[in-house]
């Protein structure tokens, strides 16, 4: 097997200046709309997105930047990076749903840049610019950049340093360095996972093509990872010196509990990751077993291509299957699960989804491994699923979305959506069916593109309202005065109230007690059905009224009588 790097069989051909700009111009609309178009038009969801956005925001009420705090509480579950790009979006936009979420959008649009610089520089530019919208009009993609959470940023930094470890194989191992600075990046945003992923996968890929001594065993790596180490150790250090060893044990308890056992009750079937990608990576989904039929059938016929590393639109999605792979069964055998968690492969399921279309839209010249019928087959069905799924999701959208409101209902934009998922389907069958390719990816794209400002439009704030409405009504009924939850959590309210709002269980009855005799009066947040559980706890000295409610929650007003005992204070 050889070990030396040769010069792909097919070189790119060279693009006029032109042709670059054209395609950035479409990335950066595409990437405009998709991921920034409205971003601050709707509250923040529950939990996840105001535990980070607060936190950012209580870091800079405390002029702290080492230790997090969330609810006036530390916050140790993850590290720094993501709180300073927060804190660094209010300070240049002002404090505001927009700015929570600026960075998860940008970091997006900077793995869409990745891909398709990456493509285009291996492949060709019509390749690369294919993977980035494919990558782009992902659903789970389009939606987690969107969100005020970690998981987009560490999704970044995991596919830079991957793409780096593949550059650093085939060009120039020194590129092992740029992968170490985006790693140490990627360990202050989540922690050593971002290094540990990217790291197995690369070493699973060399020990396929048969160069693990030469990509590994080599003095770039271990400097690459002291460079990692180096970016991310001194906030861990003075983490440390600010909170001592409980910090340590915190830490621990995050990133190995959290594989070995469930957290939080994130528990899921085995299949759970399964559903994740066949539902997130649409519409590219149908495409996938077309993918790995032309990858397989690339392997049997260009295996001495594969063996001597000659040709990269083979290796490339063979990269991409590796780090799939790995990724999927990583994650799935861990005990907790949650949707974002596989985010990383998804710019790894781009590469391998636009090697199936690339050859396709290129000349009758180029022969493809993958016929027709592989991609028209699948593109017939989407039509159908996009009716059935239409359909269920406009009659059952309550039952589909219980966190995010009771009661709420279909409006004319679930229609619209629909229409427009249903008609950009069936274009892109009949374009295929014409063996018009290029035309077809780019109808799909834009379908993707419409269903995105319709959501935005009519369906996203139907959810917030739904989602928020209650509770930004309650919360201003309080008038700034203390405010308790009872067995619901509501993060939300911590932001937007910019106070401490502590949270107890049946079970803290004795705690609830103390917090609710500190003051004249506090209220109350909880649902209906806990009320029963909630009226015996409290003592006779304090007077318990219903403030406001609704089918679900209940507004509580709790004043101090006057005159009590002190034998009346007790529950």
């Amino acid at each position: 097997m050889s070990t030396s790097i040769k010069a792909p069989l097919e070189k790119p051909p060279q693009k006029t200046s032109s042709a670059l700009v054209q395609d950035i111009a479409i990335l950066v609309l595409f990437c405009a709309v998709v991921f920034f178009f409205k971003l601050g038009s709707y509250p923040l969801f529950d939990l996840d997105e105001p535990r980070y956005a607060e936190a950012a925001r209580e870091m800079l009420e405390r002029h702290n930047w080492i230790t997090p705090y969330f609810n006036y509480e530390v916050r140790f579950e993850k590290p720094v990076f993501f709180y300073w790009l927060i804190a660094l979006a209010y300070q240049l936009f002002g404090l505001s749903e927009f700015s929570a979420r600026f960075f998860s959008a940008v970091t997006a649009s900077a793995t869409v840049g990745m891909i398709y610089a990456f493509g285009r520089h291996f492949i060709s530019r019509q390749f690369g610019l294919y993977a980035a919208l494919i990558l782009a009009s992902s659903v789970l993609f389009i939606g987690i950049a969107r969100m005020s959470i970690t998981d987009m940023t560490l999704a970044c930094f995991m596919t830079g340093t991957t793409l780096c470890l593949f550059v650093a194989a085939h060009r120039n191992l020194k590129w092992w360095l740029a992968a170490g600075v985006i790693a140490g990046l990627g360990i202050l945003t989540k922690g050593p996972v971002a290094l540990i992923i990217p790291g197995a996968i690369f070493t699973l890929y060399t020990l396929v093509i048969g160069q693990f001594k030469r990509c590994l065993l080599n003095r770039w790596m271990p400097l690459a990872i002291l460079i990692a180490l180096f970016i991310a150790a001194p906030w861990y250090w003075a983490i440390y010196q600010e909170n001592g060893p409980i910090f340590i044990e915190s830490q621990f308890m995050n990133n190995v509990t959290r594989y070995s056992d469930v957290v939080s009750g994130h528990k899921q079937p085995p299949y759970f990751y399964t559903l994740v990608l066949l539902a997130g990576f649409l519409p590219w989904t149908a495409y996938l077993p077309a993918a790995l039929r032309n990858l397989w059938q690339s392997f049997r016929t260009n295996h001495q291509q594969l063996v001597d590393q000659q040709a990269f639109h083979y290796l490339i999605p063979l990269y991409g299957l590796v780090w799939t792979c790995f990724v999927f069964g990583f994650f799935s055998l861990g005990s907790t699960k949650l949707l974002t968690y596989i985010l990383p492969l998804f710019p790894a399921l781009a590469l391998m989804t636009a090697s199936v279309w690339h050859p396709l839209s290129q000349s009758s010249t180029q022969k493809s491994n993958t016929s027709w019928r592989w991609m028209l087959i699948p593109s017939l069905i989407l039509p159908l699923s996009t009716l059935i799924g239409g359909s269920v999701f406009i009659s059952n959208m309550e039952k589909l979305l219980p966190r995010e409101a009771a009661g709420i209902e279909a409006n004319g934009y679930n229609v619209a959506a629909v229409l427009v998922l249903l008609g950009g389907s069936v274009a892109t069958s009949w374009l295929l069916s014409r063996k018009k390719a290029k035309q077809a990816l780019f109808v799909q794209t834009s379908t993707i593109f419409l269903l995105v400002m319709v959501a935005l439009q009519g369906i996203v704030p139907n959810i917030s309202q739904a989602a928020q409405s209650v509770m930004m009504n309650y919360l201003q009924k309080t008038n700034g005065q203390p405010l308790i939850l009872y067995e619901i959590q509501r993060t939300s309210l911590t932001f937007y109230g910019k106070r401490r709002i502590p949270r107890f269980v049946e079970e803290q009855a004795p705690a609830l007690l103390a917090e609710l005799q500190q003051h004249p009066q506090s209220f109350i947040i909880t649902k209906n059905e806990h009320l029963n559980t909630l009226r015996p706890l409290i003592p006779h000295a304090l007077e318990l009224t219903v403030v406001e409610n609704d089918r679900v929650y209940s507004l509580l007003s709790v004043r101090k009588r006057q005159n009590a005992t002190p034998q009346e204070t007790r529950p």
